[in-house]
């Protein structure tokens, strides 16, 4: 009898370990999906910024382009 309660707890354990290591894979799945996501977020982000920048690069550029204009470009004279 001492033989089959040893068994039994071996078995026991072994079900925890497996139930254990089931649910650790489980929680590594859900942290590699939520970095997935804040990996896509990121370059989503990335991408807005870009974006920002280059329209402020362009308005910034017109700005310049414009007072550049009205330094050089002669002005009317009143007689």
């Amino acid at each position: 009898m001492i033989k089959r309660q040893q068994g039994g707890k071996a078995v026991d354990k072994e079900k925890s370990n497996t139930k254990e290591s089931e649910e650790i894979l489980i929680a590594l799945d859900q942290v590699e999906q939520t970095i997935e996501v804040m990996c896509d977020t990121l370059v989503r982000l990335k991408e807005k910024v870009n974006m920002h920048l280059r329209s402020a690069d362009e308005y910034s550029e017109k700005v310049a382009q414009m007072s550049l204009e009205e330094t050089v470009a002669p002005k009317e004279t009143m007689h």
